[in-house]
């Protein structure tokens, strides 16, 4: 069933309307390569024992989703991104481009030290904290942003349980964070509605893009490779219906 709030499947015991607010608020691409990449990790794993998450398998998964729209077609991901200059100084050195799958894509990121994103300054010292701030939105407001990570690290943490956050953090210290633990009911409910989940997501995604690249043709056509092209735009004819409804 659809809801009519947020397009997105009810749930009894999940905030649906917390979910569909991710990505309020948002100013570059790393919230969604990050939920990507989660979805991606859960459904390559047939979302069995694959609640734990470390940052730096995140980090090689966002990577590879972006590597299409940004090596074959020079998308930009937002002024302030840097996702495409991580790709450009990995200097992937592929014979033909036509030949690479995520999977040998993952496998080469994985050669290289992805330390500069997973930590200190780097692509995801904000993103796993802050796309799960809708969750925490009353405790959050007026707090100075420097403190805003280690707020919502103890909040979801203490409260994973009780209040079925997305997922919690494996260390009640921010700066000790390498991963996040899923709760296992948003898992279920990822694995019950994933192709309407992914469909969501993938438009919002669209959305996104076109705002950073207004004046490029056939956008949905270059997000994904060619493999989830035909998907995209049927996900794409399923979610204008539903907005439009």
């Amino acid at each position: 069933m659809i809801s009519n709030t947020n397009s997105l499947p009810n749930s009894e015991t999940l905030n649906i309307s917390t979910l569909s607010r991710l990505f309020d608020n948002t100013t570059n691409s790393y919230k969604y390569l990050f939920f990507l990449a989660i979805l991606d990790i859960l459904y390559s794993g047939h979302f069995d024992n694959s609640e734990t998450l470390l940052f730096r398998d995140i980090a090689v998964e966002m990577l590879a989703n972006a590597w299409y729209p940004h090596t074959y077609f020079k998308l930009s991901f937002g002024v302030q991104d840097m996702i495409s200059q991580k790709l450009d100084s990995l200097n992937f050195n592929f014979d033909n481009f036509d030949n690479v799958n995520k999977n040998n894509l993952k496998q080469t990121i994985n050669q290289y030290s992805l330390k500069d994103i997973v930590n200190g300054q780097g692509i995801l010292r904000f993103v796993p904290f802050r796309l799960i701030r809708p969750f925490f939105t009353k405790e959050t407001q007026g707090i100075k942003d420097y403190h805003v990570n280690s707020i919502i690290v103890s909040l979801s943490n203490q409260n994973f349980d009780n209040q079925k956050i997305l997922y919690k953090f494996n260390s009640d210290k921010y700066e000790d964070c390498d991963s996040i633990i899923l709760h296992s009911e948003w898992v279920e409910y990822f694995r019950i509605n994933y192709k309407i989940i992914r469909g969501w997501l993938s438009w919002q995604w669209l959305k996104y893009m076109q705002r950073c690249n207004p004046n490029t043709p056939g956008l949905a056509n270059k997000l994904f490779p060619l493999e989830k092209r035909e998907s995209l735009i049927k996900q794409r004819k399923y979610w204008t219906v539903v907005m439009r409804a």
